[in-house]
């Protein structure tokens, strides 16, 4: 095998894969490169992820690439167990490459241990990652990269320069003609909810957002619709899939796109369900798509709103949020969706002239309406003087003062909040909602495919939920992924 992915999602109680490794070995697979994906990595022991990865691996593999994006989501470290791994390949097969990618990875340390890091965000890593492992088996250039020297203060256990890759030399990828399908060898389950590209990046640039490919053109980056159909029926016909995560930073950019999308899915001979990351602003300005969704599969609908608050939802860029969400978000559930599409809403805490009584208010205002689902989630500023983790920065990141906030000592402040009280307070707030909430969109389709009905999911808290018994069934769920794996 010339090239190993590792993959996992962060450790937790639902089985959801993560796209990005699966997208590089099958665009690489297309150009004569042979790859495996081993995924759910967390969920492996030591000794379970040396075995499994040495029945891929043999003297002519050339890179294993290791996916940090949600594998080193809570603690920005590698588990202990990946890092043994990886020091047993690496003695056995020396000249084996060992290469991180995925959303900062250029921060990340493996004890000296990493070759390279594939990162880019202007240029899509397609091209650069397939520049690089044909560097290795044919000898034509590297891409183009840069040194990195160091790392961030706290994390100086970095013992040698490594490159990040950042440019391709000749650019072949695009995605208009993605066509991209899952493979026989990605071990997909019966009736598994999948992720589902339909485009990448975003046309807004929100200023507390630290994402790669903001401020887009409106029709950049969207697959054409036949390939994505082909997709779909594929899926269909080979796992009984129907249940989707579209993984679009704003899938309702356009109101073209709905309609191209929502002409796409009729012509299907079956129908699909689908979570999505929308703007509910874009909805109210362009009525005809709250139909064009439902009628398309809209199953679950994240809004991040951020705030109900007139001056801080300016300040971050959602104004609409403060004026008019208190009613249109409502109207939309329960008058033109009939009660019948669920909805996370997820809000910031930290923003300057909002208080904790605004905070109260709006789950007040969630709780009367019967919005689903809600999160807090603290705001996240970084203190570009003093750190490398991070390659992209947000617009708050990079002029603090003009939008109140300042760093004393390592925590940001301003008027209203401190980092630290803005965590407690997260927490606190979001403990509360609990007891009301529903399960967020995300799961829902993983909960689908355990058996549950939509009726019941639009009807169950989380408490209420028989949480041992979905350990079990996702458990069982990676068991069968991993026999499968082994019988490749």
């Amino acid at each position: 095998m010339d090239v190993i992915f590792w993959n996992s999602p962060p450790d937790g109680d639902f089985f959801s894969r993560y796209i990005g490794p699966y997208k590089l070995a099958h665009w690489i697979r297309k150009h004569g490169i042979e790859s495996q994906v081993i995924d759910f990595i967390i969920k492996l022991s030591e000794e379970q992820l040396y075995q499994i990865t040495k029945k891929f691996i043999n003297e002519d593999t050339l890179v294993l690439g290791i996916s940090t994006t949600f594998l080193t989501m809570k603690s920005n470290q590698f588990p202990v167990h990946i890092l043994n791994t990886v020091n047993r390949l690496k003695s056995e097969y020396p000249k084996l490459k060992i290469v991180l990618g995925g959303y900062g990875s250029d921060h990340l340390n493996m004890n000296g241990r990493v070759d390279a890091v594939i990162m880019s965000y202007t240029n899509p890593v397609e091209d650069i990652f397939l520049e690089y492992v044909n560097h290795y088996k044919l000898g034509t250039p590297l891409p183009f990269g840069q040194l990195q020297s160091s790392l961030r203060e706290e994390h100086k256990k970095f013992t040698r320069a490594r490159m990040m890759y950042n440019t391709a030399r000749n650019p072949k990828y695009n995605i208009e003609e993605d066509d991209f399908k899952w493979s026989p060898r990605d071990c997909i389950l019966d009736r598994e909810s999948l992720p589902l590209d339909v485009s990448r990046g975003c046309i807004f640039k929100c200023r507390f957002c630290q994402y790669p490919h903001l401020g887009k053109n409106k029709y950049d980056y969207v697959r054409r619709m036949e390939h994505i159909k082909e997709e779909l029926i594929n899926n269909y016909n080979n796992f009984n899939t129907t249940n989707y995560m579209i993984l679009d930073d704003t899938f309702n950019d356009t109101e073209f796109k709905m309609q191209a999308f929502n002409d796409m899915v009729a012509s299907l001979p079956f129908k699909i369900n689908y979570t999505a990351y929308l703007r509910a602003d874009l909805i109210d300005r362009f009525p005809n798509t709250a139909y064009l969704l439902k009628d398309s599969g809209l199953w679950g609908a994240f809004f991040g709103l951020e705030s109900l608050h007139p001056y801080a939802s300016n300040l971050v860029g959602k104004a609409w949020s403060g004026k008019q969400a208190k009613e249109k978000i409502p109207n939309l559930v329960h008058n033109i969706w009939n009660s019948e599409i669920p909805i996370t809403s997820s809000f910031i805490v930290g923003l300057p002239k909002e208080t904790k009584q605004d905070l109260w208010d709006t789950v007040n205002w969630w709780e009367q309406n019967d919005l689903h689902s809600i999160a807090f989630h603290k705001l996240g500023i970084v203190n570009v003087n003093a750190t490398r983790r991070y390659s992209v920065f947000s617009e708050f990141d990079l002029n603090l003062e003009k939008y109140g906030f300042r760093f004393e000592e390592k925590i940001w402040v301003n008027e209203t909040w401190n980092e630290d009280d803005a965590l407690a307070f997260s927490t606190q707030i979001q403990r509360h909602a609990l007891s009301n909430n529903k399960m967020t969109i995300w799961n829902l389709g993983n909960l689908l495919a355990l058996g549950y009905t939509k009726e019941q999911l639009m009807t169950i808290l989380i408490k209420d939920f028989d949480m041992p018994s979905i350990r079990e069934l996702n458990r069982a769920r990676y068991e069968e992924y991993f026999l499968k794996l082994s019988q490749l």
